[in-house]
């Protein structure tokens, strides 16, 4: 991934902070509008509906968003520190110069979104359905996904390392130039025909799990 090309997240110094979070959202999900230039810390929110909203240059700071939906919203120019959106629905959601910092999103669907130029660092993204994602520059570092699924992604221009994929499905995503060398890829599900890892980027130790599984038989390792 070219990083200079990479977009951080614009947000200005001074942002509004907000006192009731649930009431916000809550009337910018009737009126269909935005929230914009705002500050929530320490919001807890459950089973909320924040379908449809747009989010621009906002911070969220220790939040937990437990159960919640923001299907079909969309997130520009966001940063999510420590906050929990476990469980929470985000289906065909827009996230665009975003960062996830010592995030939880345990189960979280993300179903068919469109994420681009995101950072993602020391984040616990365990079981979070990843399906159908179109996701380009995205940085992740000493992230966990173990038995996430990425099934039918487009994944481009990506910087991963030290992140967790054990038992992560992959399944039909073409992993094209995708640097593993740093991850953990332990029993990561492919198709049958196994096409998926075609021109992927792995270890020394990698590839010989891998070669195993595509009934490649390395004489060397049996002596």
């Amino acid at each position: 991934m070219n990083k200079k090309v990479f977009k951080e997240p614009k947000i200005p110094e001074e942002l509004t902070e907000v006192k009731d979070g649930a009431e916000l959202i809550r009337t910018a999900r009737e009126e269909e509008g935005e929230i914009f230039r705002r500050q929530f810390t320490g919001t807890f929110l459950s089973r909320i509906d924040g379908n449809h909203i747009s989010f621009q240059q906002v911070v969220f700071r220790n939040c937990k968003f437990l159960g919640c939906s923001f299907d079909r919203a969309s997130f520009t120019d966001v940063k999510f520190i420590g906050c929990d959106f476990s469980n929470s629905s985000m289906n065909d959601v827009c996230f665009k110069s975003c960062a996830f910092e010592n995030c939880k999103a345990l189960g979280t669907d993300f179903y068919g979104s469109n994420i681009r130029h995101i950072s993602i660092e020391n984040c616990n993204f365990r079981d979070a359905g990843m399906d159908a994602v179109r996701m380009s520059y995205v940085k992740i570092y000493h992230s966990d996904f173990t038995d996430a699924s990425f099934s039918k992604c487009n994944i481009t221009n990506v910087d991963w390392k030290d992140d967790c994929f054990k038992n992560a499905s992959f399944f039909k995503t073409w992993l094209k130039d995708i640097d593993f060398t740093e991850c953990d890829i332990t029993g990561i599900v492919i198709s049958d025909a196994k096409d998926e890892l075609r021109e992927v980027i792995v270890n020394l130790e990698q590839a010989i799990v891998l070669a195993k599984r595509l009934g490649i038989v390395i004489k060397e390792l049996e002596k």
